[in-house]
């Protein structure tokens, strides 16, 4: 189970990078990019369901509404399983050795703590702090604070496919596509913590923080059986 978090959290620290490659090139395969799997007992990837709403409201396959009423169904779903499964991993709030690093809440915006979860180091089967906070709004309201937040924590748009400068400057949002704040790029991942702050196109901002020196020692630490475990594969095709 611990070597399912990091892998699914090693992933969730660079969707924000690979949604800006596709941003950059100008495509809206952005919107069709799913998000980390979820484990869930009906076996539903509400990520990737999630990601794919996203891009049938961005190309008016469905209304607003439509994509709202399958959201919440989504969510009663989400909350049903959580449940059935005894076990709470959704955040009430920020936790504090986020706003540590300069990330502020988001005002004028709806928290949602069930499409948001994180792990914590004092947690033996996790091993390492991540967040995943997930907020709605309208797109405007949620491209402002995205813009605010960015300024604070000093991130870039786009990492380093996008124009430089200031994070607030408007005419570079893209309502079809949305948009990314990073503090890292394809180059350069080797930082002590992983941040990016997206925009959805429904008005979704989702704030993404890991430990990055944390989640590398959990990896290292389970190096040696991923070694014993290929070992063991290859004699059995022998």
């Amino acid at each position: 189970m611990t070597k399912i978090k990091i892998e699914k959290f090693l992933v969730i620290s660079f969707i924000g990078l690979i949604i800006t490659f596709f941003v950059g090139l100008g495509g809206n395969i952005v919107l069709k990019a799913g998000l980390p799997t979820s484990t869930s007992v009906s076996g539903v990837n509400f990520e990737k369901r999630l990601r794919s709403l996203e891009y049938e409201l961005a190309t008016e396959q469905i209304t607003r509404h439509q994509y709202d009423s399958l959201v919440n169904m989504l969510r009663s779903q989400k909350q049903q399983e959580a449940a059935l499964a005894d076990k709470n991993i959704n955040p009430d709030k920020m936790p504090g050795w986020v706003t540590k690093l300069g990330i502020t809440e988001p005002s004028g915006l709806k928290f949602d703590p069930i499409f948001s979860n994180s792990t914590t180091v004092d947690d033996p089967s996790e091993g390492f702090n991540s967040v995943s906070m997930v907020y709605t709004g309208t797109f405007e309201q949620a491209s402002s604070e995205a813009a605010k937040i960015a300024s604070k924590a000093k991130l870039k748009l786009g990492g380093v496919f996008l124009a430089k400068g200031s994070p607030n400057k408007n005419e570079i949002l893209n309502e079809t596509q949305g948009i990314s704040y990073l503090n890292y790029s394809l180059g350069n991942t080797n930082l002590d913590f992983l941040i990016s702050v997206r925009v959805d196109p429904s008005g979704k901002l989702t704030i993404m923080v890991t430990d990055n020196k944390q989640l590398n020692s959990c990896l290292l630490a389970y190096e040696p059986l991923n070694n014993r475990q290929n070992s063991a594969s290859k004699r059995k095709k022998q």
